[in-house]
């Protein structure tokens, strides 16, 4: 993989797979495949299904290149599209009566064993973090997940989830505050 392409910021690197270039497209690809893959695999618990989307998504890509707007950050950009792609085709499955479920629009199951390898804790901080973790909302867990997991900022996540700033703010806030009141440290 070229090394120069590596160092370029998103906008120019986005720039330069709109131009057609086959290194810049296949880094993009790279990069963000494994991320997409966990996001997806955490809103749809089928491994087939989101790697569908995800080739869905990358062949989209290439085929309307020259039309796609400039973007600042490809990770969101790319968050945001895939997202969309996979709660269509699960609610099409849906409607057709096959036998995939969405479980629910925001519902990002966040594994407990995720956070603990994140952050080494005891069996009973496991325990009371699992608990904590049902406490919060479907839109919570996700904003969670696309904050602490993915690294994305808040302005990020309004544009993988069509929410306000503010809200996602808030979502944050409420969350942190319901986890802290049902952690318990030993």
């Amino acid at each position: 993989m070229n090394k120069a392409l590596k160092r370029l910021p998103d906008i120019q690197l986005w720039i330069k797979f709109k131009q057609g270039n086959r290194q810049a497209f296949k880094l993009i690809y790279y990069t963000y495949y494994q991320h997409l893959f966990n996001y997806g695999l955490k809103l749809s618990g089928h491994t087939d299904i989101t790697e569908d989307c995800i080739q869905d998504l990358f062949l989209k890509l290439w085929k309307n290149k020259k039309n796609l707007g400039d973007v600042n950050s490809i990770k969101a950009y790319l968050f945001k599209s895939f997202r969309r792609i996979l709660i269509d085709l699960i609610k099409s499955d849906k409607k057709n009566n096959n036998v995939i479920d969405l479980p629910a629009e925001y519902d990002v199951h966040l594994s407990v064993e995720e956070i603990l390898i994140k952050n080494e804790s005891s069996q009973q901080q496991l325990t009371s973090l699992e608990k904590a973790l049902n406490n919060l909302s479907k839109r919570q867990k996700e904003i969670i997940y696309l904050c602490f997991f993915k690294g994305m900022s808040y302005m990020e996540i309004t544009e993988v989830i069509p929410i306000k700033y503010q809200t996602v703010r808030n979502c944050m806030h409420e969350a942190v505050k319901i986890l802290r009141k049902h952690v318990t440290y030993h």
